[in-house]
């Protein structure tokens, strides 16, 4: 069940990245008696980059798989909104209109730990899982094409994707109900629900997650060109 929260919290968001491009305003003098100096031209720019980004789920893709605490009959306990950052660095090699990125970057988690209620019929919100993060994150290797269109000299648009692949850390640490057979204590608080026997029972384990994820990346994007030597997307 809660591998798909892993899952979800890697969905497409927007990107922001500030950049150093080399610039293209290089010379070059021919042997002999030239006197001028005359451009030199590069058919690529390169740049070395920072990038953070912020994701997130929409409540109503969640809405299709978890109750929250607004639905008809249900506890108190609103379901956490999965929320994550990302930090890393890219590299960039671009020949406009075209845009190869090739990144790596940190995942941390920012989802807080609550109740998580599976939708079904007839609707039972006592048998969901109480479900902690500890530690949870990824590390992410990822490759994306942009196709730059250009508003001004100094805006342009960012339009693509990618893939990649993110190698899990940390665990999803659970408590079910007391009438699990997944309990790891089978005498506590045998017939409550999650809930409440988080406060007083250990806890039954880690959720099982995929070592590895796939990452899929969508680009809509701008770009602010600062000279020929930065740039913020």
């Amino acid at each position: 069940m809660l591998g798909l929260i892993a899952i979800l919290a890697a969905t497409p968001s927007w990107s922001q990245t500030l950049g150093t491009a080399t610039s293209t305003n290089q010379t070059a003098r021919r042997s002999g008696s030239q006197e001028m100096d005359l451009p030199l031209r590069r058919e690529h720019l390169y740049e070395l980059n920072f990038r953070t980004r912020y994701l997130s789920v929409p409540n109503s893709i969640l809405d299709i798989w978890f109750f929250d605490n607004d639905s008809d009959g249900a506890n108190p306990y609103a379901r956490p909104k999965v929320r994550a950052y990302t930090a890393g660095i890219e590299f960039v090699t671009k020949k406009e209109p075209a845009n190869w990125i090739f990144y790596f970057e940190y995942m941390g988690n920012l989802m807080d730990e609550g109740y998580w209620d599976d939708v079904e019929k007839p609707a039972a919100h006592d048998d969901g899982d109480w479900v902690r993060p500890d530690g949870l994150g990824m590390l992410v290797l990822g490759a994306n094409y942009g196709q730059e269109v250009r508003a001004t000299d100094w805006w342009s648009f960012v339009f693509g994707g990618g893939i990649g692949m993110g190698v899990m850390l940390g665990d999803l640490t659970t408590w079910g109900p007391g009438a699990s057979g997944d309990n790891r204590e089978e005498g506590c608080l045998s017939e409550s629900p999650a809930y409440i026997r988080k406060e007083t029972c250990p806890d039954d384990g880690a959720k099982t997650i995929p070592s590895v994820l796939p990452v899929v990346d969508i680009t809509i994007s701008s770009r602010f060109h600062l000279g020929d030597q930065a740039n913020l997307r």
